[in-house]
């Protein structure tokens, strides 16, 4: 593994795949031996920096020794805010459909689409969008090709009222059965703050304001307001975990299932059996049986779920056994190695586990909870975990491994003994080609450092402090079963007096805080960024065999890269780009100051809108 410097030149990737001539749609008798992107430059001026910017041709070499230059270009599909047919993208709404509307009356339209699925469905074709928000939101939009540029026909929130709504969707993946997978992001969830018995216990004013009864903001009372906007339950209970006859804390946190139907409906799931924690995403393995789901924050695990049977079609109720990794590090370097192996936490299928949260559970149901002494230790009795980056001491009840194992997963792996220490852990990436996962660390530091602030009880990883990140693969056997991981690309901080360092705080030649990563095959691993450590978020082509790789999009200052996927709609290749939030986020330099700050109190508040988009031009063959 080492630093990755800009490729300056198109490097070759190997795989065997057949061309289509762009300009006459006639198939190229000789496959493909490799791709390559024109690199972005970075940007050199402010009108780059407030610009959307891509590679502005792919070049495709065949095995023939002859070549095409595929020429490219960025297209928004719609900005947030956008009326297409008879919805609106990005509004918010509550459970029977009505806007959720801000403070001052306005209705609220997300600036966080992220997670982005398109789906054909017969002789349709629908773009699922993640809205990252509290309450959270799906869109179903439909999509067409008119004069060989995509257009949005007709948009709608998707019908989460079955499962209670949904929060902070973040990423996502899709299923070889044609639907949708996305996490719950529920950072502020942690059932420590519900529980009046926890010695972490919020008291919520719950009058809509995200504070505590004090009047300080919290943002434990933040997602729980959010969320009651959704559904205005007026029954919840602070001396009951927070439970009401229709929010109930524990049902967030999960992986939320959609695939399309061809008469433009939705079938929606809440898959409880893959653990409550902090889900980035999940991806499922070819054998329709094994997923991964990652864990965003401190002290957070690395996921497994494998089904009893083989999942080939959309199934309301998934069954099996839930794992939490456990890591031996065998290295610190370069962002480190590490051996494999999976603690088994439990067996369940989703309606067991609902039925517990419809009781109404609370987290002293499930264990006795405490503080460690000013020793930092635990009472006699307790055992001492580290986990969302607090010490507890934890005593878990007679009959309550299952409800532990599905409710209190991140608490329940820790008590286990599994490794809880990865730091923002995002993307996960199944590469068919070499039967490697990989996952985005977006920075190597905290719970990932050694013994970090003396906190740690078990201390599996103890690595040198990167907040640039870094990206893992993780080796995988014939069943699916990850047996190693190491890093193999890792972002390079910057210090006062590097080049750069005057507005960068990780060098720009390389990954910053990596977060949506994408196999797009070909050898190519598409890294792409939520960082306030560049000027501009980037997306990244890695070749996976050359480790080289290429700068293919540049983003307007402040956004965040969300929503990577490709896609063949009507034989047209598409590979979708979001930008979050855009003029948002404020850079730093190495030495902390934000030396880009005007560009950001100058944006008009069109400029602020976030889009949904795509680079065009791609050939259909490369997603085929």
């Amino acid at each position: 593994m080492k630093y990755i410097l800009p490729v300056l030149t198109l490097g070759a990737l190997s795989l065997t795949f057949t061309a289509c001539d762009s300009n006459n749609n006639d198939k190229v008798s000789a496959e493909v031996k490799s791709i390559a992107f024109e690199p972005v430059e970075l940007s050199a001026n402010d009108s780059e920096k407030t610009q959307m910017r891509v590679s502005p041709k792919m070049i495709v070499t065949y095995d023939d020794n002859t070549s095409k230059e595929y020429p490219l270009s960025y297209k928004i599909l719609s900005k947030m805010g956008d009326s297409i047919g008879t919805g609106t993208i990005g509004l918010i709404t509550d459970k029977d459909g009505n806007p959720v509307l801000n403070t001052d009356g306005s209705e609220d339209i997300s600036d966080g689409p992220d997670g982005n699925s398109m789906i054909n469905v017969g002789n349709k074709s629908y773009l699922i969008t993640h809205m990252e928000e509290a309450p959270g939101e799906l869109y179903h939009t439909e999509v067409q090709v008119q004069d060989g540029v995509l257009k949005a026909i007709n948009t709608k929130p998707v019908d989460l009222a079955s499962i209670g709504g949904t929060i902070i969707n973040c990423a996502s993946t899709k299923t070889a059965y044609g639907s949708h997978l996305g996490g719950e992001e529920d950072y502020s969830l942690n059932s420590v703050f519900a529980d009046n018995n926890s010695p972490f216990y919020a008291d919520c004013a719950l009058d809509g304001s995200g504070n505590d009864t004090n009047g300080k903001p919290n943002a434990f009372c933040s997602y729980v307001d959010g969320m009651n906007k959704y559904f205005n339950d007026t029954t919840i209970d602070k001396n009951n975990g927070y439970n009401g006859d229709s929010f109930k804390p524990y049902n967030y946190g999960y992986i939320v299932e959609v695939q399309p139907q061809s008469d433009g409906t939705n079938k929606v799931a809440k898959h409880y059996v893959t653990g409550k924690y902090t889900p980035e995403l999940a991806a499922m393995m070819p054998d329709g049986k094994t997923v991964y789901m990652s864990d965003d924050g401190t002290a957070k695990g690395l996921w497994k779920f494998v089904s009893d049977s083989k999942i080939t079609d959309f199934k309301a109720e998934w069954e099996g056994t839930l794992y939490a990794a456990k890591v031996n590090q065998t290295s610190d370097q370069n962002g480190g190695s590490f051996d494999l192996n999976w603690i088994e936490l439990g067996h369940a299928k989703d309606s067991e586990i609902k039925t517990m949260i419809d009781s109404k559970m609370s987290l002293t149901d499930i264990f006795e909870i405490a503080s460690p002494d000013e020793n930092g230790n635990c009472a006699t009795g307790y055992t001492k975990v580290y986990e969302d980056d607090k010490i507890e001491c934890l005593a878990l009840k007679p009959n309550m491994d299952k409800a532990a194992a599905f409710l209190e997963s991140r608490k329940y792996a820790a008590y286990r003994g599994a490794s809880v220490e990865f730091k923002k852990e995002e993307g996960l990436s199944y590469n068919k080609d070499k039967n490697v996962l990989y996952v985005a660390m977006s920075e190597i530091k905290n719970s990932m450092e050694d013994n970090y602030k003396g906190m740690e009880p078990i201390n599996d990883i103890r690595l040198k402090k990167n907040a640039c990140g870094a990206v893992y693969e993780i080796s995988l056997d014939s069943n699916y079963n990850g047996t190693h991981m190491n890093a193999i690309i890792a972002g390079k901080p910057l210090v006062a007096g590097d080049a750069y360092a005057d507005e960068w705080a990780c060098d720009p030649n390389g990954i910053s805080n990596p977060d949506n990563i994408t196999y797009i095959g070909h050898d190519t691993l598409l890294i792409s960024e939520d960082t306030k450590s560049h000027v501009n978020n980037m997306s990244w082509a890695y070749n996976t065999q050359t480790q080289t790789m290429t700068r293919i999009a540049s983003l307007p200052i402040g956004a965040e890269v969300t929503g990577i996927d490709q896609s063949v709609v009507e034989d047209k290749g598409i590979l979708m780009l979001n930008a979050q939030h855009p003029f948002s986020d404020n850079p730093k330099s190495a030495t902390g100051a934000k030396p880009n700050t005007a560009l950001l109190e100058d944006a008009t508040d069109d400029d602020r809108k976030a889009f949904v988009g795509y680079i065009d031009g791609i050939p259909a063959e490369i997603f085929e």
